[in-house]
């Protein structure tokens, strides 16, 4: 087993990319040759609000992330929405309209029946006419109001009813399989801070880890911590199998040299106190991201909670093309450097 800490997504990026190289294996997968570790990869990333690549070699679409983080929350899974930050998802999907394994419906309408998911405008959440859905994100709300030390707060993304098997009984035959199949909440044992642990089935560094998966669930971390009135904690992340493709070696290669790197991290401050008010100020958020994309006006300081006033502009300044001031100084150096 290979096992580290780091403080932030860059250590994350630089280091793992070290490690893959002096310890990776290559092996075909589906036609394709890949390098992996030989066993699973266990790491702590000690500061979860340091998640902003500022790496320039890696060349991270902060846009997509942050679009992503929304359809997650949202419990979307739609190609309408997210392939307006990242057109190639169509790829992966069995459809062309759906990503099949996508987590959003998984996080807020899991059911136990074997039809797919096809999300794409819904919000009522914790609809309580139908009783086959179940709001993992109310779970993890009400396991806390219980039990602050709980040990039962988990959400699921494998849902054995859709991704197993056929309604003929074969092996499902699918491109989109999840990747992550366990987020487990623990209040930390001496603080009170909120640690999160994702279990991973598989992870590909570039297109998995550091462009989407940490930053998504570490912000998932961040807002659930508001949620349930504890500091952020520790993020710790286990993947069985860890790995590139290998026409990205020369990728790899360019990240494991960098030398000159910070992790910096940013706290919010945030008017929510609860999921119902969070999911009231994400509803709204929706409504503005959809009006960003028909180029339509709205008044983009609407928002008087920063959280969410960043991640709307992040998405205004993707789809209107326009500078915006953003209370995070990390994502001014961000933006207007890539937008450069």
């Amino acid at each position: 087993m290979f096992t580290a800490e780091y403080e932030g997504i860059n250590s994350f990026l630089v280091g793992a990319s070290k490690l893959l190289l002096e310890f990776g294996v290559k092996r075909k997968i589906r036609g394709e040759k890949c390098w992996e570790l030989p066993a699973p990869f266990v790491f702590k990333i000690n500061n979860p609000t340091a998640r902003w690549i500022t790496i320039f070699e890696r060349k991270w679409n902060v846009s997509l992330a942050y679009a992503e983080s929304l359809w997650l929350a949202l419990g979307r899974n739609d190609l309408e929405f997210i392939c307006n930050y990242l057109n190639r998802l169509i790829d992966f999907s069995d459809d062309g309209l759906y990503m099949r394994g996508g987590y959003g419906p998984r996080l807020r309408y899991y059911n136990g029946v074997a039809n797919d998911y096809k999300i794409k405008g819904k919000s009522n959440f914790n609809n309580k006419k139908v009783i086959h859905e179940i709001d993992q994100y109310k779970f993890i709300v009400d396991c806390f109001s219980k039990d602050i030390n709980t040990r039962q707060a988990t959400i699921n993304i494998g849902d054995p009813t859709k991704d197993c098997f056929n309604q003929k009984g074969k092996l499902k035959q699918t491109k989109d399989v999840p990747c992550t199949r366990v987020l487990h909440f623990m209040k930390d044992a001496v603080e009170n801070r909120l640690n999160l642990t994702v279990f991973m089935r598989s992870n590909d560094i570039l297109w998995g880890a550091s462009a989407v998966n940490i930053f998504n669930f570490t912000f998932i971390q961040e807002y659930f911590a508001q949620i349930l009135g504890m500091n952020i904690g520790s993020y710790y992340h286990v993947v069985n199998n860890f790995h590139y493709y290998e026409d990205y070696r020369e990728k790899i290669e360019q990240l494991a040299s960098i030398t000159s790197y910070k992790d910096t991290g940013y706290v919010y401050s945030k008017s929510f106190k609860n999921l119902d008010q969070f999911d009231s100020l994400l509803k709204q958020l929706n409504n503005y991201e959809s009006l960003t994309r028909q180029k339509k006006h709205f008044n983009i300081d609407e928002f008087k909670d920063d959280f969410f006033s960043d991640w709307l502009k992040v998405l205004y300044s993707f789809n209107a093309d326009k500078p915006v001031e953003f209370v995070n100084p990390i994502l001014n150096k961000l933006i207007t450097s890539s937008n450069g």
